[in-house]
């Protein structure tokens, strides 16, 4: 899909840890494994695969960390989910070991069924719960979810497991074909992620006309002009800053405030964090100044500019 979606990309190319990144790259999944930042002997990893098999996975895996992590879990809808279906009419998860490798692997058969993958998913995070291991989860391609289940329900258990994941410091990883993936869906998942990464789209570069651009928008240059008199902040306090600010108050309505932390939450500061201006901790809900910012030229001439033309 390229660049048809809204929003810049981020200018890094790798996964963060303890975030949550909607990773658009090519179709079959080649190479996406190998972008999860991961010590393997120290990690707990988690694979939802809706069409390969668990076997391929693993090898996957392999082939991007050599070694398995400390405990790898598959959630298989795959080949070998499919032999195991015919005897599990009503799509109970069912967990076994991977034969011939140290792998566990829960089967269904409906990619439909988010309920009860989200049912899966919690029991394996349940079981490395008393763990001080890195935990990772990966839904390896989105499309089968969405087909299956349509897109509002897909987002409602999106939702739920990002909030899961971020609730236990992990990190969530979601891959979608960038060449199958529509704008429409992109742009509805695009609050639920901390960054959205674009494998056909270059990273851009904040020259005289980007900076232009993305900083058109008042709020925007808003945050960025508090964030360089305090280099960083709370969402809650940027909010009733902006909210005094826009209504020209210094005590804004709770409705005023709910406004401007809405319209920051889930546009402008990811706006800004996918650009690389703001480091945006969506757990703490706090925004800080990146060392992008700071070593931009003239980027508070742009801030103090004026964006009539």
């Amino acid at each position: 899909m390229g660049g048809t979606h809204s929003g810049q990309p981020s200018d890094e190319r790798s996964v963060d840890r303890s975030a949550t990144t909607l990773l658009l790259s090519g179709s079959g999944g080649s190479g996406a494994l190998d972008r999860l930042d991961v010590t393997p002997d120290a990690a707990e990893v988690l694979v939802v695969s809706a069409e390969r098999s668990a076997t391929a996975v693993v090898d996957e895996w392999r082939t991007a960390h050599r070694t398995l992590p400390a405990a790898f879990g598959l959630i298989s809808f795959g080949e070998f989910a499919r032999s195991a279906a015919t005897a599990e009419d009503d799509d109970a998860p069912s967990r076994r070991s991977l034969p011939g490798h140290d792998v566990t692997v829960t089967t269904m058969s409906d990619p439909g069924n988010l309920q009860r993958l989200g049912t899966a998913v919690t029991l394996y995070l349940d079981d490395w719960a008393d763990t001080d291991r890195e935990t990772v989860v990966y839904v390896d391609d989105l499309g089968p979810f969405v087909e299956a289940g349509d897109l509002e329900p897909t987002f409602q258990f999106l939702h739920l497991l990002s909030q899961t994941v971020t609730g236990i410091d992990a990190t969530l990883v979601v891959r979608a074909d960038a060449s199958t993936t529509d704008e429409r869906t992109v742009d509805t998942l695009r609050p639920l992620f901390d960054r959205v990464l674009d494998d056909d789209v270059a990273p851009p570069a904040l020259d005289t006309h980007t900076l232009h651009e993305l900083l058109r928008n008042p709020r925007r240059r808003f945050v960025l002009r508090s964030l360089f008199e305090d280099d960083e902040a709370t969402l809650d306090r940027l909010a009733s800053r902006l909210a005094t600010w826009e209504n020209g108050t210094d005590d804004p309505t709770d409705a005023e405030r709910t406004r401007a932390f809405t319209a920051l939450a889930s546009v402008h500061v990811p706006r800004l964090a996918e650009a690389g201006l703001v480091v945006f901790d969506r757990s703490e809900k706090r925004v800080t100044l990146s060392d992008v910012a700071r070593g931009t030229e003239r980027l508070e001439e742009h801030l103090n500019g004026s964006f009539d033309g």
